[in-house]
Parts: structure tokens; C-alpha cells; sequence
């Protein structure tokens, strides 16, 4: 009898392990798919914001490439009449339009059909998700020819938001990274 009270104790410490192992898996399998979920969330809105950008920048492009100076700027057109007045179409006419070359013509519309958000998928499916990516992938090149062909800054900090605040090498800024201060010793 002394034997099995004895081989019960001993087995006492793997029992507890066993059941607080089998609690951690289960609250950790719980706490994982929201936090998944939630990841997936923030994730996709940025993907998302990031192609209306793009978007945003290929309608003025090409509102701009149109170059039609309408009559009259100040009155809109019928279908836009419920639009606030900083959204219409018209605002894009006022600033200076581009001359236009067959290239840029192409570029701007690959740039178009790539973020279009009617075409872009929202299914929640791996083939979704790398067509959405491989689609901002090319949007971003497209984006980058468009602004050197038109002579505008390249805005890398909004594509790669992960660099936006780091300085570039050699700016002068007297930072650690910064060796342009530095003298040459021969």
C-alpha cells in the first residue's frame, strides 16, 4: 500500500504538468486566432489604403493627362454634384496638365487597371492575398516610372512606411550612421 502512495506522489508533478500543458495550448490556441485575426485586420487595411493612394494619384495623373480646360471651372459636372467641391474632378483641370507621350499613356493605364477596387479581390483566400500583394508590387513600379517620367519626388517613405523617419546615409544630420562629417586620414 505504501508503494502506491509512494508511486502516486511521484506521479503527482507529471499529472500537473500534463493539465496545466493542456490549459496552455488551449488558451494559447484561443489568444493566437484572435491575435491572428486582428493582425490580418491591420494588415489589410493598410494593403488597402495604400492601393486607394495609388489610386487617388493615378485618377489626378490622368485627369492631368487629359489636359481638357472645360469652358467654365467652376461649375461641375452633373454627375458630381454630390461631391464635396475639393473632390471634383474639375480641381484636377486647374493644375497643370501633362504633356502626353505613349509611354506614360501606357503606364498610367497598367497603373489604373492594377488598382482598380473594383477588380481588386477581397476574398480571404491565399490567391487573393498574393494577387493583391503581386498588384502592389507592380502598382508601386508603375507609380515610380510615372513620377521620374513627370519629374515629381519619389514619396518612398509612403510606400515603405518603415523608413519614413530614418534619415539617409550621409545627410548631414550628425547622427551615429552619419560619416559625411568625417575627415578622410591618409
Amino acid at each position: 500500500m505504501e508503494s502506491n502512495l509512494l508511486e502516486s506522489l511521484l506521479d503527482l508533478e507529471e499529472e500537473f504538468y500534463k493539465e496545466g500543458y493542456d490549459l496552455g495550448a488551449a488558451d494559447g490556441a484561443q489568444a493566437g486566432y484572435t491575435e491572428g485575426s486582428v493582425f490580418a485586420v491591420e494588415k489589410g487595411f493598410e494593403k488597402f489604403v495604400e492601393m486607394g493612394r495609388l489610386y487617388g494619384k493615378a485618377l489626378v495623373w490622368a485627369q492631368r493627362l487629359a489636359g481638357h480646360q472645360p469652358a467654365n471651372n467652376s461649375e461641375p459636372d452633373d454627375q458630381n454634384q454630390g461631391l464635396p467641391p475639393s473632390l471634383h474632378p474639375y480641381i484636377c483641370r486647374e493644375m497643370l496638365s501633362v504633356s502626353s507621350s505613349s509611354r506614360l499613356a501606357k503606364n498610367l493605364d497598367t497603373l489604373l487597371e492594377l488598382v482598380d477596387p473594383a477588380s481588386l479581390p477581397m476574398a480571404n483566400t491565399e490567391e487573393a492575398v498574393n494577387d493583391v500583394d503581386e498588384r502592389m508590387k507592380g502598382a508601386a513600379i508603375k507609380t515610380k516610372l510615372i513620377q521620374r517620367a513627370l519629374g515629381e519626388r519619389e514619396d518612398n517613405s509612403d510606400i515603405h512606411p518603415d523608413t519614413k523617419d530614418t534619415p539617409a546615409p550621409g545627410d548631414g544630420t550628425g547622427s551615429i550612421e552619419d560619416i559625411s562629417s568625417l575627415a578622410i586620414r591618409h
